[in-house]
């Protein structure tokens, strides 16, 4: 906030009626006035203890400090900082502002005045002078839409629900490389996301189970391992097959998840000979490697 704040002079003197929704320009006014909120397409709470003085004396506090938009038929035209001063008469614009944060200029003719493009010299806006002030035409003013960013400062947490729920660092990349508005606090940074945590789960958790095998191949667990980088023969997976009483262990090499249930005729037949029993029951991850 530009100290000299306080210095504005002789921008309330003249008793001239303006239409409420005019912004006129001013070379006294320091920062960009408005007593209308809505004015603001993006704001954000004033903190600071500055005050707007009128030319008899009389201070008058700012409540919130925010952005708003010009639109015109060539091309949007920015208002920076723009001081919400609900006590405040008249919407002001300063010229210094307005000029450095549009690249543009403002020629001053007793009648009316003219925007015009620093480089090309191209007029974009024309309005006329009332009673020593020269406001923005009507049907040029401040709009009250809301953009991306909304009417006030969204959280990190926020923004991670309307993006989609990246991580924090591409929510940081976003919101500095596309200049929004971003209230960041520790909270925030450190909250875990419901949503997230779920998506993250692919099923609920098992009920603890109280069953034990009593004699072997009651219970077989199989699982299909892959793929892994060439191994000896060019073999990709593994499938596994052990034994819940007496945690035997058996491994088969394959080349393709297709040639598991080939190996399971394989090990069934092996251990049935060797225990002399039949597998009781079978579990897997129902990976369809046995449909």
């Amino acid at each position: 906030m530009p100290a000299g704040i306080a210095s504005m002079r002789s921008m309330y003197q003249k008793n001239v009626k303006l239409l409420r929704c005019t912004l006129s320009t001013t070379i006294g006014a320091t920062d960009h006035i408005t007593s209308e909120l809505n004015k603001l397409s993006m704001r954000g709470k004033y903190n600071g203890g500055d005050q707007i003085h009128t030319a008899s004396g009389s201070g008058m506090d700012i409540s919130y400090i925010g952005q708003s938009v010009l639109h015109t038929p060539d091309r949007n035209l920015l208002l920076n900082n723009v001081l919400h001063v609900p006590q405040a008469k008249r919407n002001l614009v300063s010229v210094h502002h307005f000029t450095t944060d549009n690249n543009a200029y403002l020629e001053f003719l007793p009648s009316h005045f003219f925007v015009k493009v620093q480089e090309t010299k191209k007029t974009i806006l024309k309005g006329g002078c009332q009673g020593g002030l020269y406001p923005f035409p009507s049907s040029v003013s401040a709009s009250s839409r809301k953009y991306v960013y909304s009417a006030i400062r969204p959280s990190v947490e926020r923004w991670h629900h309307r993006l989609g729920h990246p991580s924090i660092s591409v929510i940081r990349q976003v919101v500095s490389s596309n200049n929004l508005p971003c209230e960041s606090n520790k909270s925030s940074l450190e909250s875990v996301c419901d949503a997230c945590q779920q998506a993250k789960s692919h099923q609920l958790p098992y009920p603890k189970s109280s069953s034990v095998s009593s004699v072997p191949l009651e219970l077989v667990f199989s699982d299909v391992w892959g793929p892994a980088p060439d191994s000896v023969g060019r073999k990709k997976y593994y499938v596994s097959f052990i034994d819940d009483f007496s945690k035997f262990t058996w491994l088969y090499l394959i080349k393709h998840k297709s040639e598991v249930f080939q190996k399971f005729q394989e090990f069934q037949t092996l251990v049935e000979h060797t225990f002399d029993r039949k597998i009781i029951a079978m579990q897997t991850d129902w990976g369809g490697e046995y449909e």
